[in-house]
């Protein structure tokens, strides 16, 4: 995957002729890398070499280095659908973790969960509530009409209902990545805990068998960004090492 091509010259060449000469891809700001706080410990990762895999590969390539993928799809370029065209910063740049790494994926999104996952700035997520009716998870202050609206396309017919969240889908993501570090508690490295994003309650989910001192530290570092089910935990999970 070396020697990746810039950013607009790869999607200059992957369009075609004319279709993407407004493309949005080719004008994504470069993503914004967050200012680590005077007292935190940096680590850094790099971006994996992603481009001209798969998108199904980017939960478990992003989630190794500790990177948030923003994923945006773009028809028109000469790529099969749902191939990674490029990313910003290309693969094997150096990060902090927990930063936002934009992807771009040909074509259209075929389902619904694609079609929340390449909206992440709208998007929190998505839920069932008691009586079976999907549940949107929106960010509260970018719900932008049409992009609600493309939902229908997804659901076929099926009631949805859209809910308010304070807190983007990004500001989930990094909440998952800090507590997959495990440094969240003193005992947090030998801790077995579970951890899911819940677009219904626009939150991290989290399930760990805490104590009451250890709920309420959490509960104080992370406020309505985590909800916490208290209780053992099996098998491998999301923030085991």
């Amino acid at each position: 995957m070396s020697g990746q091509r810039s950013w607009p010259a790869r999607i200059a060449v992957l369009a075609l002729a004319g279709a993407v000469a407004g493309c949005a891809a080719r004008n994504l700001p470069p993503a914004a890398v967050p200012e680590p706080t005077a007292d935190a410990v940096t680590v850094t990762t790099r971006v994996p070499q992603v481009v001209d895999g798969g998108v199904k590969v980017l939960d478990k390539e992003f989630s190794k280095a500790g990177l948030v993928p923003l994923v945006k799809y773009e028809p028109g370029l000469l790529l099969e659908r749902g191939v990674v065209a490029v990313t910003d910063p290309p693969g094997g740049t150096s990060l902090p973790r927990g930063s936002v790494v934009r992807v771009v994926v040909a074509g259209e999104p075929a389902t619904l969960d694609e079609y929340i996952r390449g909206h992440w700035e709208t998007f929190v997520g998505t839920g069932i509530d008691a009586k079976g009716t999907v549940v949107l998870g929106v960010h509260e202050g970018n719900g932008l009409p049409g992009v609600v609206e493309g939902v229908e396309k997804y659901v076929k017919g099926k009631p949805y209902r859209l809910v308010t969240c304070p807190n983007s889908r990004v500001d989930l993501e990094k909440v998952v990545v800090e507590l997959s570090e495990r440094r969240f508690l003193p005992t947090a490295s030998a801790l077995k805990f579970s951890l899911s994003i819940d677009g219904y309650a626009c939150a991290v989910q989290m399930r760990a068998d805490l104590n009451d001192e250890e709920t309420a530290q959490l509960m104080e570092k992370f406020g309505a960004k985590l909800v916490i089910e208290r209780g053992p935990v099996e098998g491998r999970l999301r923030g085991d090492g």
